[in-house]
């Protein structure tokens, strides 16, 4: 039977698996989050075309486009009636296992990609494979691991690659991170700081502080916070592979101003 071009051991899954994790937490953190949606980072071409095919393979349908409007959608309608995926509306339980349905719903509707997706501008690559051909890219890349893997390893790694948006990144940053943790600031939603050490999912677990201010590179506000993907934007930015345009800071002792910012950021 064959077993692929490359066979790895347990310990090898492993860490290819890991690495799969982290690059679609750079791809979707970094790179559709903070740059795409919110503008706070500007990537080098390279490290575009490669987040974007990275997408494009480990994904079943996302697009840059979609996914942007999308996530603007959740930030102008947050924890109301119109938020695609709030789990005030819809249950904790149900963005949990059910977060991926909530998104291609709203992905499909085009009048919310219009008007929420506005100034992601899609291009010859767009046109001729990630839009157009964006369900095909994981089943391309399923054949690709099958060969290299082999049938058990390459499968057993394509599924958790599969996996990491819809489950770990989107539901349950969508989900917990409104239910569970601390605040910083009083916002019209639910969201929270899920830990203040953001290791894990790149920085995403100080949500909290990125609703009350969407347009910063930079989510950790108090000493005791870190956020490791502004680490990485910090190391890109000085190797000029990244551009960081907007970092917010907490203001010390300026409670009324807090309470100014975080409302207005919260309808952004």
């Amino acid at each position: 039977m064959f077993e692929g071009f490359i066979q790895l051991s347990p310990t090898g899954v492993a860490l290819t698996m890991a690495g799969s994790y982290i690059m679609t937490v750079f791809a979707s953190e970094l790179y559709l989050h903070r740059s795409r949606s919110h503008r706070a980072v500007t990537f080098h071409p390279i490290l575009c075309q490669l987040f974007r095919m990275w997408i494009w393979l480990t994904t079943y349908g996302v697009t840059a486009k979609t996914w942007v409007a999308v996530h603007r959608k959740h930030h102008a309608k947050c924890d109301t009636e119109e938020d695609p995926h709030s789990p005030r509306i819809h249950g904790l339980w149900t963005i949990l296992g059910k977060g991926t349905l909530l998104y291609r719903k709203a992905a499909r509707d085009a009048d919310l990609v219009k008007a929420y997706g506005i100034g992601i501008k899609e291009d010859w690559m767009d046109e001729h494979l990630y839009t157009r051909h964006r369900f095909r890219g994981a089943l391309f890349f399923l054949a690709v691991e099958l060969l290299v893997f082999g049938p058990a390893h390459g499968f057993l790694i394509w599924l958790f690659q599969l996996s990491i948006l819809p489950f770990w990144a989107s539901g349950f940053i969508n989900g917990i991170f409104h239910v569970v943790g601390y605040r910083n600031f009083e916002t019209k939603e639910d969201s929270r700081n899920f830990f203040p050490i953001g290791i894990v999912f790149g920085g995403a677990e100080l949500h909290n502080n990125h609703h009350a201010n969407p347009a910063s590179a930079k989510l950790s506000m108090k000493w005791w916070e870190f956020d490791s993907g502004y680490l990485v934007l910090r190391v890109l930015a000085f190797l000029r592979l990244a551009k960081i345009n907007h970092v917010d800071r907490l203001p010390a002792g300026d409670e009324p101003r807090m309470r100014r910012h975080a409302a207005g950021a919260a309808g952004q």
